[in-house]
């Protein structure tokens, strides 16, 4: 039951139709380069843009009360990184959003954002939906995490990003999938032959 219902969760959350937000942020917003490791926003900072990732990689991160970093989530090309909704809340981001690579991205100030399609498109509706599918989102890393076995969450890793292990350092995959690095490379070395 659990496997079909987050199956089900996966085919929503795919066929969310990102493409005029992405178009939008292409035509109007600002090319930047991100170097690796300078940082999109950071945990605690007020962030008022969004960003679509035209090349590289970014990692959200959150430092745990013994001062470890976590990673929780990555976003890759074709991605978009925000602190979305703290800003619709008028609060600050609760996560740090940093380059794991150089990057290129175009940023929109949320303003923009937001004039734009309660003008060009019916807004509430569009933003309404944008909010409910990073709010889905947060929620299916979650039921990940509370569900998911580790080794799940390597291999949903995996599909989703097959040369994760080309671009991201063990360390950071380790800690987002909730393992150690050595038990992650005993997991990738069991795993070969699965791959």
């Amino acid at each position: 039951m659990w496997r079909k219902c987050m199956s089900d969760l996966r085919i929503y959350a795919r066929e969310s139709d990102w493409k005029a937000l992405e178009q939008l942020i292409l035509r109007f917003g600002e090319k930047v380069i991100v170097r690796r490791n300078e940082y999109f926003v950071r945990c605690g900072d007020f962030s008022d843009k969004i960003a679509y990732v035209k090349r590289g990689a970014f990692k959200y991160t959150r430092k745990r009360t013994d001062e470890k970093e976590r990673i929780l989530s990555f976003v890759f090309e074709k991605e978009f990184i925000a602190s979305y909704i703290p800003f619709r809340n008028g609060s600050r981001a609760l996560m740090n959003v940093q380059a794991m690579e150089d990057s290129v991205l175009y940023i929109l100030s949320m303003n923009r954002f937001q004039q734009f399609f309660e003008k060009e498109i019916d807004g509430c509706l569009y933003v309404h939906k944008f909010t409910e599918t990073i709010a889905f989102g947060f929620l299916q890393k979650m039921l990940s995490w509370a569900c998911d076995t580790p080794e799940e969450r390597y291999f949903s890793l995996k599909a989703r990003m097959p040369d994760i292990f080309n671009r991201v350092n063990l360390k950071d995959i380790a800690s987002y999938i909730g393992v150690s690095p050595e038990t992650l490379s005993r997991m990738r070395t069991s795993y070969l032959h699965v791959e």
